[in-house]
């Protein structure tokens, strides 16, 4: 088979989850099929507007650079990011198209490789087809419970933006007006904070507040496009029963869905070794965004120092509104915390190696952390919130505990439930699952290729 791979962006521009999933898919495809890939990766220099080739595994890469975000947040289209796919399939000539995180993408790609006779399939990494945010989690910093067909809500034309034709030509190069307006509010400074506050009034009374602006024009984008890849994908895998069954909800045809576990690489046991001076290793690995629910633990942790200690890694990856908020809550960090800083995924053997407890707090519904299986992988038991699919992931009392989401008062219960019964973590570790390899994963994915491809025949 001919097996195309795309992402929004692919290492080694980016290492977060989508992106290693789709690297290690290919990777694991390539032993036994000729596999290339699609990616538009954020660059330094974006201008001229181009499609680099390069095989640095051995298998061909197509990179189109053009900088522009596109369709699922906004209504014009972009030619260059179509001609540029289109060359990726006339070179190729796959004869399955496999997409992954759409962000910036553009709706217009799973219907040019339908168009073009290719086998289309989608990996659901988050809830992108029904939620102008990806996440089902509201401005208003609510969890969103929409699960019917008619899933455009009162919080779904905020990040959305129309235009009457065309592409808007200075609108199309700065972010939205609710980004913006997010960035604002995350300023822990009071006099910025009041300024860009101020400043944005402007553009608002342009182009009006982002929930009241052009509420059918965006309802009628979104339910198009959203339609449109339903009836366009063969396939869509989903890694989670709780996303797969949320988005069937809301139309996702069921005879085209499956549930497919992310495959997890072969990691050294780390958990069981001895925590300095008896204090318990509470860890925290991935983006600083607000939806991640670090707020969330350093609340519960703080007056926790003297008994245990929290060990924080990760960065904002370059965002503005995820870098002020991360200085912002961090301005009087707890008695106990400690920040290990970015790191590379080669790097998490070591940094599980000195942790005790993996903590994932966040406060969307997520869809399969690598996070916790990872954790899971090297031996460590893992804290959660109770929601989606992280506690689909972690079985409450049996492999690890799960908290109320949100409430730093419940999860600090389960942080000193540990902190008093350190044995608990071995009798976590003892239940801990067998997870699905990468190997195996591969596998699974090229049968469901092979199936289509057979009945196309």
């Amino acid at each position: 088979m001919r097996i195309l791979q795309c992402n929004h962006q692919f290492p080694p521009f980016s290492r977060q989850g989508s992106e290693l999933h789709c690297w290690q898919l290919t990777q694991s495809l390539a032993a036994t099929d000729e596999v290339a890939v699609f990616h538009i990766s954020e660059v330094p220099s974006k201008k001229p507007r181009r499609l680099e080739r390069s095989s640095p595994e051995g298998y061909p890469v197509f990179h189109g650079i053009d900088g522009g975000h596109y369709a699922r947040l906004a209504n014009w289209n972009n030619p260059i990011l179509v001609k540029h796919f289109q060359t990726a399939l006339n070179e190729f000539k796959p004869d399955v198209v496999h997409f992954h995180n759409y962000l910036s993408l553009g709706d217009d790609l799973p219907t040019v490789a339908k168009r073009f006779g290719a086998a289309v399939v989608y990996t659901l990494h988050d809830f992108g087809l029904i939620c102008p945010n990806h996440l089902l989690w509201r401005t208003d910093g609510k969890l969103c419970n929409k699960s019917r067909p008619d899933f455009f809500q009162d919080c779904c034309p905020v990040n959305l933006r129309v235009a009457s034709s065309g592409q808007p030509p200075l609108r199309r190069h700065i972010p939205p007006l609710s980004r913006w307006q997010v960035f604002a509010s995350q300023q822990s400074n009071p006099l910025v904070r009041g300024l860009l506050n101020t400043a944005l009034k402007v553009p608002q009374m342009i182009y009006g507040p982002p929930e009241n602006a052009s509420v059918p024009q965006k309802r009628e984008f979104f339910f198009d496009h959203t339609r449109r890849i339903f009836q366009d994908v063969d396939l869509f895998l989903a890694p989670s029963n709780f996303l797969m069954e949320r988005l069937i909800a809301c139309g996702l045809p069921a005879d085209k869905t499956e549930h497919v576990r992310y495959g997890i690489r072969s990691m050294r046991m780390s958990g069981g070794t001895n925590p300095p001076a008896g204090k318990i290793r509470f860890g925290y690995i991935g983006a600083f965004h607000a939806q991640k629910g670090i707020e969330v633990l350093l609340k519960a942790f703080d007056g926790l120092g003297d008994r245990a200690s929290l060990h924080v890694h990760g960065s904002s990856f370059g965002g503005p509104v995820a870098e002020s908020y991360w200085k912002r809550i961090t301005q009087n960090p707890p008695e106990g915390f400690h920040f290990g800083g970015a790191y590379r995924n080669e790097d998490l053997e070591r940094i599980l190696s000195d942790i005790d407890v993996v903590v994932v707090p966040s406060l969307w519904y997520e869809n399969s952390p690598f996070t916790i299986q990872e954790a899971f992988q090297s031996g460590i038991p893992v804290l959660t919130s109770n929601i989606g699919g992280m506690a689909e992931l972690v079985r409450d009392g049996i492999d690890g505990m799960h908290f109320k989401v949100g409430d730093p008062e419940d999860l600090r219960r389960c942080m000193v439930s540990i902190i008093d019964n350190p044995q608990k973590l071995d009798e976590f570790k003892v239940n801990l699952p067998k997870l699905p390899t990468i190997t195996g994963q591969a596998e699974l994915i090229r049968a469901h290729y092979q199936r289509l491809l057979s009945n196309d025949a």
